[in-house]
């Protein structure tokens, strides 16, 4: 048998040497995990900076601060009702914004941070980017919780900001977080605009919205949207001073488009009702019967205004809040109060959504990315331009005679008539005749009227004009009782009831005839 003679002390240098390689090995990987990527280059910084700087702003119409008539057609007399005539006007609207509704909490594209295609944006895709992301430091705008209300997130995505923000809100809140209101109500025209109005770009975000109001239905001729936003605070990011601080490694240029690319600097949360109003009142009325609710301190509607709400189609539609106010319906304004006073502050039972968000352009300097939300919409309006009115005789009264050997009654003749002054040769008359006079006494009841309709008269200088001459036959001579005239303006006629005027024929002492007339604006 052959013995295999072993040097300990050579072994055990050889066992110590492997343990040694082993450890110094691990530690070195241990190392190179901590420090991270390695840093971008300056030159390629800067050339990146450079292109992205040259890339262009969006593509999308210049912005106009107020509507613009861009066609109109003649007024024609309307067919389901002959005293209106209507014409319709085209608008162009293109507002332009530095913050956006979010209509949808749900997205997965819109968070603090998050990396967008630029020429995605006008279209309302929002494609984000993605690349290996260098860290990012978000900040909440509450000043009453009890730690620290910043957050680093060192890989951003939609999961770790979510989970970054939870840290924020999960820390203790001392006292009341009053919500910041704002309240807008904007009259609607069409689906189209509905977007517009509301300021919502992303996708399909007005589509809830644009569902709870039918523009196809014709029955009530006002359509309003009321924007009624409660804002608890803003989640805002920290701005980077490089558009290459945005990543660990560089993205391709072709990815990012011809477009300069843009991020999502600031969320605001809170809650938010849109309310979608049908109504045949003005805008003027709505407003002022839901400013008097909102003010009432209970919801309640006062009696001069529960007639506009009760005519009005009313539904809301509700963002953020707790769980069972996002699933509650509301259909009219004592809702929308009660919804509004039992949610006015943050807290983790009502911590709020997504409401609004702001875009900035990645580029040296961080800009504001002013979306401007291009629509066309047609307005027809109609009005009162065939008005009609109504002149009537109503009768003669014989109020005083001489008495004696003529005795209680008069022998009259001569004419009464109602006419307009311009726009219509139509009249009421009355007349008779000396050989067929009108032996009276008290009252002669004439009861006779005509209607005449006029086109766009001028209320302030037109008038209905009430005139007579009357004649008491006599057996020696005629006894001229006068002729007598008035005039009454349009603007001067109700519509609600008829106007009376009076002639009075007394020239002839010891006579006296009264002509009864009355006119009324039927239409």
């Amino acid at each position: 048998m052959k013995t295999v003679t072993i040097d300990l002390k050579k072994f055990l240098q050889l066992v110590l040497t492997t343990i040694l390689f082993t450890l110094l090995f691990l530690s070195c990987s241990k190392n190179e995990i901590n420090e991270g990527p390695a840093p971008i280059p300056d030159d390629l910084a800067n050339s990146f900076n450079t292109s992205v700087a040259n890339l262009s702003g969006f593509v999308q119409p210049e912005e106009i601060s107020e509507p613009e008539v861009i066609d109109e057609n003649d007024p024609q007399r309307d067919t389901e009702d002959a005293a209106l005539e209507c014409s319709v006007k085209t608008f162009k609207a293109a507002p332009g914004f530095d913050e956006l509704l979010s209509l949808d909490p749900t997205t997965d594209v819109i968070y603090p941070g998050a990396l967008l295609k630029g020429e995605s944006i006008p279209s309302g895709e929002y494609i984000p980017i993605t690349g290996s992301r260098a860290p990012i430091t978000l900040s909440a705008s509450l000043t009453n919780i009890s730690g620290s209300p910043v957050v680093a997130i060192e890989d951003p995505k939609l999961s770790t900001v979510r989970e970054g923000i939870k840290t924020i809100l999960d820390q203790e809140v001392t006292g009341a977080t009053a919500a910041r209101v704002s309240f807008e109500i904007t009259q609607v025209y069409s689906e189209q605009q509905l977007n517009v109005a509301i300021g919502a770009n992303y996708r399909s975000a007005g589509v809830k919205v644009s569902a709870a109001i039918d523009f196809s239905n014709n029955t009530k001729r006002n359509k309003f949207v009321l924007k009624y936003l409660q804002t608890y605070y803003t989640i805002d990011m920290d701005l980077p001073n490089n558009p290459s601080d945005l990543f660990n490694s560089l993205p391709d240029l072709a990815l990012l488009g011809s477009t300069a690319p843009v991020f999502v600097s600031s969320v605001a949360y809170g809650r938010m009702v849109i309310y979608t109003i049908e109504t045949n009142s003005s805008e003027s009325e709505i407003n002022a019967a839901l400013s008097a609710t909102f003010a009432s301190g209970d919801g309640s509607v006062e009696a001069n205004y529960k007639e506009t709400i009760d005519e009005s189609t009313i539904k809301g539609l509700i963002i953020g809040g707790s769980g069972s106010d996002a699933a509650q319906t509301i259909n009219g304004p004592a809702e929308v109060y009660s919804f509004i006073a039992e949610g006015g502050d943050y807290s983790k039972d009502s911590p709020g959504a997504p409401l609004a968000y702001k875009l900035r352009f990645i580029k040296q300097g961080t800009p504001v990315a002013r979306i401007v939300l291009s629509t066309e919409y047609p307005i027809r309006t109609c009005d009162l331009a065939y008005p009609r009115f109504k002149i009537t005789i109503n009768n003669l009264r014989v109020v005083n005679t001489p008495g004696g050997f003529e005795g209680s009654h008069l022998e009259l003749f001569g004419n009464l008539k109602g006419k307009v002054n311009t726009g219509s040769s139509s009249e009421v008359s009355w007349s008779r005749s000396k050989s067929n006079n009108l032996r009276t006494e008290g009252t002669h009841t004439i009861n006779q009227s005509v209607e005449i309709e006029l086109y766009r008269p001028n209320y302030d200088s037109d008038y209905v004009e009430l005139s007579g001459s009357l004649t008491d036959e006599d057996t020696s001579s005629d006894d001229f009782l006068g002729s007598r005239s008035v005039r009454v303006q349009l603007r001067d006629i109700p519509t609600a009831a008829a106007l009376p005027r009076e002639l009075r024929f007394d020239e002839k002492p010891q006579h006296d005839v009264r002509a009864s007339f009355s006119v009324q604006r039927i239409r």
